[in-house]
């Protein structure tokens, strides 16, 4: 695979260092510049689009780190981050109309190097003054169940005397299946038996976001807001069968979940002689129910047991962050930033057996739990330009404290720091080399303190209190390459040193273990990512595109005392695709390829690959600046796969009994119309 990747880098680097066309706007050293020209024959619709389309820039989503601008992503919007957390990047820049966008503009070297996401690249999306523009989209998604979900769009920006203001409503549902087959083996590997899926699947999705702005007391104010509303529901059963294919029983395992959420934020700016002083406020709140329900019948299908299960979890997240930042002499500049956070959740998990004579309750450990972390962040950035050189340096530290009531009660706190140095290097017209050292800290998952059960996989999927946020010093080396008019290509090489690793460990009484998140000590991670744009010489308009991860994790099994890859790790994710832009239509393809994970528990191995995927579209334009957008989602028909070892008593015994399991998405049509108004 190594071998693989480097000739794939090798072939990209080449051709960009063919290409000798200047790109379609000028630029410095850290901001490489596209024009609305330069997307006008893609035809976009949105700025979601345009970004889409950036040679050598991959959208990403943040989450990884502690902190308001770590969960942000790598997208700004006039020079400033979204206030943001619960909407999605693709939900801001989905309702900024392509017709509003004056250009996109790439920032790196000192320009992202300073900024708290840890994002090499950043996007910024230059608009145009509001003067009041539309988009809207409709259409439908065809699946297996036979029945068209609706799915649309809606956004509209303007200005209204003083106050520029973006709407923005989505809406996105399905109707799907997903059945297969499961191979029973024993511990010698002999047939025990075959288990047969059926689980038909719908969903829906909704949701009405904002912003406006407007000067405000010598400064600029800016307010954001969203309120969503998710629901999920499948009807999953499975029928089981010994090896002579006789039936043994039945599983039906009817399961929902909705999730409500509700978010406000607001920044104000303003000039203080030489400094600016920005004000972020962000407020979020989610309510996530679910209820599940499993009855298990015998081979002469009487019922044998009902399982229930409903939870319930309430969470907030309220932060406060100043900075102050001004150009100093000499191309230098300076910022300081404070942020405070409080986070909250609140779960509750009702757990009850049905043997035929009545329900009986079954308790769960650190299954009903209140949890509060009050959290302070400082940071110090300093950059300084000389030439075609950057230096660029962060000092920043937080504490935090985490109170558990309920089912556990105790005090933790942490206390870290978070330094990060970067140097870069300019040279030709718009090609940039850097390295990067750093130290992050992991985000915590409040759902990874709280236990729960899954019943259809029969385990206890467990809380763990005490576990610690995962932290690493990471270095990276990257290279963001620009030799031609649309050729694009960047690549990051980096190393990771784990500390805390965040994996599974048994929790619990040595006689009633389950699995729950935990540390397992000290790992290493090391890979490389390709994102490159190349212009097909020999066909108008057309365009290869390739984003490509290739990554390893190596750390001690605490329970074999041997070395692994860490729970949940993937290799290799691969996405290529083709482009052709024409006068009358644009079309293209896309595949995508994602390796198996492998979660490693007390008693079990749980592999799972996800189903490869190879899309097409078709777009063509129809009166009144319409446009018809018809795809095929997953035309290979490829099943995803899973396969379970079981270990008895547990992994440090080398017999087993295995269950492999191929499940087929199938393939789902979409047609939709678009259009500016």
């Amino acid at each position: 695979m190594k071998r693989h990747l480097l000739l794939i880098c090798t072939a990209f680097a080449a051709t960009a260092a063919a290409g000798s066309e200047s790109p379609a706007a000028p630029r410095d050293a850290d901001r490489v510049r596209y024009g609305a020209e330069w997307y006008a024959s893609l035809a976009p619709r949105t700025a979601l689009d345009m970004v889409r389309q950036t040679p050598g820039f991959t959208l990403q989503e943040g989450e990884k780190r502690r902190g308001l601008a770590g969960a942000l992503g790598n997208v700004l919007v006039d020079g400033r981050r979204p206030t943001a957390k619960d909407q999605t990047l693709d939900e801001v820049l989905g309702r900024i109309p392509a017709a509003q966008v004056e250009r996109i503009e790439m920032w790196r070297g000192a320009e992202a190097a300073t900024d708290a996401s840890g994002h090499a690249i950043l996007i910024n999306v230059v608009r145009t003054p509001f003067t009041g523009q539309g988009f809207g989209s409709l259409g439908f998604e065809y699946a297996q169940q036979d029945e068209p979900m609706p799915n649309g769009t809606l956004a509209w920006s303007g200005r209204a005397h003083s106050v520029d203001y973006a709407l923005g409503a989505n809406s996105y549902s399905f109707a799907r299946e997903l059945s297969g087959g499961r191979q029973l083996t024993d511990v010698d590997g002999n047939p025990n038996g075959t288990k047969q899926d059926v689980s038909p699947r719908d969903y829906g999705q909704y949701s009405l976001n904002g912003e406006a702005s407007t000067d405000l007391g010598g400064g600029r104010l800016r307010l954001t807001g969203k309120a969503s509303y998710s629901r999920y529901h499948e009807d999953s059963a499975v029928v089981s069968q010994d090896v002579d294919g006789d039936a043994e029983g039945a599983d039906f395992n009817p399961y929902t979940e909705s999730k409500r959420g509700g978010e406000f934020g607001s920044q104000f700016d303003r000039a203080v002689g030489d400094w600016l002083f920005s004000n972020v406020l962000l407020l979020t709140r989610s309510r996530f129910e679910s209820d599940i329900t499993s009855t298990h019948s015998d081979a002469t299908g009487s019922v044998a047991s009902v399982f229930e299960q409903q939870q319930r979890r309430d969470s907030g997240e309220s932060i406060l962050r100043a900075t102050l930042g001004r150009e100093l002499a000499a191309q230098r500049r300076l910022e300081f930033g404070l942020e405070a956070a409080l986070n909250t959740l609140d779960a509750n998990l009702a757990l009850t057996l049905d043997l035929g004579g009545g329900s009986i309750p079954i308790p769960v450990p650190n299954s009903n739990v209140r949890i509060d972390e009050r959290r302070a962040d400082g940071f110090m950035n300093y950059a300084w330009r000389v030439g075609e050189w950057s230096l660029d340096l962060r000092l920043a530290g937080e504490l935090s404290r985490l109170e558990f009531t309920g089912d556990t009660n105790q005090v933790v706190e942490f206390a870290f720091s978070k330094p990060a140095l970067q140097l870069s290097r300019s040279f030709g017209a718009a090609n940039q080399l850097r390295v990067r050292l750093a130290r992050d800290v992991g985000q915590l998952d409040f759902n990874d303190f709280v236990s729960s059960v899954s019943l259809t996989d029969e385990r206890v999927e467990g809380g763990n209190p005490d576990l610690r946020p995962q932290t690493d010093w990471s270095l990276e080396l990257g290279a963001d390459l620009r030799p031609g008019k649309d050729l694009g290509l960047t690549l990051n090489v980096f190393h990771r040193w784990v500390s805390d690793t965040a994996d599974y460990t048994p929790v619990g009484p040595p006689d009633a273990l389950v699995d729950a998140p935990g540390n397992i000590g000290d790992a290493r991670i090391y890979g490389a990512q390709l994102v490159a744009r190349v212009p097909l010489q020999v066909l108008r308009g057309a365009a290869m595109n390739l984003d490509v991860t290739w990554q390893h994790s190596q750390v001690t099994e605490p329970l074999t005392g041997v070395e692994r890859a860490i729970s949940g790790f993937r290799e290799l994710e691969f996405q290529g695709g083709f482009r052709q832009d024409l006068p009358q239509v644009s079309w293209g393809m896309t595949y995508s390829f994602k390796s198996a994970t492998s979660s490693y528990l007390l008693r079990e191995i749980d592999r799972q690959r996800p189903s490869p995927s190879l899309d097409a579209f078709l777009e063509v334009p129809l009166p009144h600046g319409l446009r018809l957008r018809a795809a095929v989602v997953s035309m290979l028909g490829q099943a995803e796969t899973r396969d379970r070892l079981f270990f008895d008593p547990d992994r440090r015994v080398g017999e087993y009994s295995a269950e492999r399991s191929e499940r087929d998405p199938g393939r789902w049509y979409q047609l939709g119309i678009s259009g500016s108004f």
